[in-house]
């Protein structure tokens, strides 16, 4: 008889499991479901949230929805874990001071920049304020500002007389000595930062400025020490074989300055040391087209394609990243679109976004997925991306910890959504 019960409580319909609605629960009914990369979605799916996770994930067959709860109606959506961006920077002058602006200005801003394009986590890998980043990042954690978790590697190093040229007339601290690297990741860590970010090769204006070896190893094992992820910036060919040598973790662009493409020999070596890559394709597009040098068929953006898809082919990490902050164009159409003309599948995209990140930074027994347990960070799109990548970018819905953080439609529709 126990045997027979047993039986009969594992085959239930998923809708028995244990609930007490409270305020905060939700359900969100009728969308197709990609759960996780590589899995056939779910279609007129629903999802429980309950308490800023999720409580039960199913087909309507197998997922009732509480009495009570609040219910969002997402027929003709498109369901993906909340994505990252783990390249971004908050440096704009509208990010100051992050500790008296207004809330809603400050929501108006990561609508813009950050929510609207489904970004539930973002790693800031330069800034040049660090404490007003942290108190930025303080105002969205209390939840007076509706953002993304942020992850952020404080304020950067470059080589002796490396500072980039592009920040003239700032400069950033030019590190030559081992022991002084070790000392500033750990002042940066200690300060609360996620992960260190140097520039294994900086472009000075005349040349590019390589790092010595014997301080990206410094900064990097001191790093990892204290499990954080080392950021570089390779510039070219030369940044990116010292990174390696280095045991940096994470290129923060792919190395185009060169303009040589990727060999195989190469690419296994970004395989062999268990280096990931955030592209940031649209960012050598931006750059040229702001200098009046058209884009298409250009060199420097060829070589970036290039290596990227040498990297992806070969089964190399990536990690979605697009340098926005630094880009003023926050529009994300255009990576994605870029990212496809590589070669990368949808599933490498979705994976580049959800959890390879997750997995990377520690996080993939959490966050990354659409599953039980898991948190409640959901994006929604308006169409489905398996059919054309640009529509990664267009987002209805944003959830973070089971809070709607971004709605599209909110200036034509104020209330409602909810029911």
């Amino acid at each position: 008889m126990r045997t027979i019960l047993s039986l009969i409580l594992l085959t239930l319909p998923l809708y028995f499991y244990a609930q007490s609605v409270t305020d905060h629960d939700m359900a969100l009914v009728g969308a197709r479901i990609y759960t996780s990369p590589g899995v056939a979605p779910i279609e007129n799916g629903i999802v429980i949230i309950k308490n800023g996770k999720i409580e039960a994930v199913g087909d309507a067959k197998r997922v009732k929805v509480p009495a009570s709860v609040k219910v969002l109606d997402c027929k003709g959506l498109v369901m993906m874990a909340g994505f990252w961006n783990s390249h971004v920077h908050f440096m704009e002058p509208k990010w100051e001071p992050a500790n008296s602006l207004p809330a809603a200005q400050l929501t108006r801003q990561m609508n813009s920049m950050i929510n609207s394009h489904g970004f539930t986590h973002v790693f800031d890998i330069a800034t040049l304020d660090y404490p007003n980043l942290l108190a930025l990042k303080a105002r969205v954690l209390s939840g007076e500002v509706n953002g993304p978790a942020i992850l952020t590697v404080g304020v950067p190093f470059t080589p002796p007389n490396g500072s980039p040229f592009y920040i003239k007339p700032l400069k950033l601290p030019e590190i030559g000595d081992p022991k002084e690297a070790e000392a500033f990741v750990q002042q940066q860590i200690a300060a609360g930062a996620d992960g260190i970010k140097i520039w294994s090769a900086s472009p000075d204006g005349h040349q590019v400025v390589p790092m010595p070896l014997d301080v990206i190893k410094a900064a990097t094992q001191t790093a990892h020490k204290f499990n954080k992820p080392v950021f570089a910036h390779p510039t070219s060919d030369t940044g990116m074989n010292l990174a390696i040598a280095g045991n940096v973790d994470i290129l923060a662009h792919v190395a185009p300055d060169g303009y040589r493409n990727w060999s195989q020999a190469e690419t296994d070596q970004l395989l062999q040391h268990h280096v990931a890559i955030t592209p940031t394709l649209k960012l050598y597009k931006w750059e040229l087209e702001r200098k009046g040098i058209p884009a298409k068929d250009n060199p420097l953006m060829k070589t970036a394609l290039q290596q990227l898809g040498a990297f992806a082919k070969a089964g190399g990490e990536v990690l979605f990243g697009t340098d926005v902050g630094y880009i003023s164009d926050y529009d994300t159409a255009e990576e994605f679109a870029f990212l496809s003309s590589a070669g990368m599948s949808f599933d490498q995209i979705l994976r580049s976004l959800t959890t390879a990140p997750a997995k990377r930074f520690g996080m993939e027994q959490h966050s990354g997925r659409i599953a039980k347990g898991m948190d409640a960070d959901i994006v929604l799109l308006k169409a489905d991306p398996h059919a054309d990548s640009r529509y990664f970018d267009q987002v209805a819905y944003t959830i973070r910890n089971g809070k709607i953080i971004y709605n599209d439609a909110q200036d034509r529709q104020p209330a409602g959504d909810l029911k």
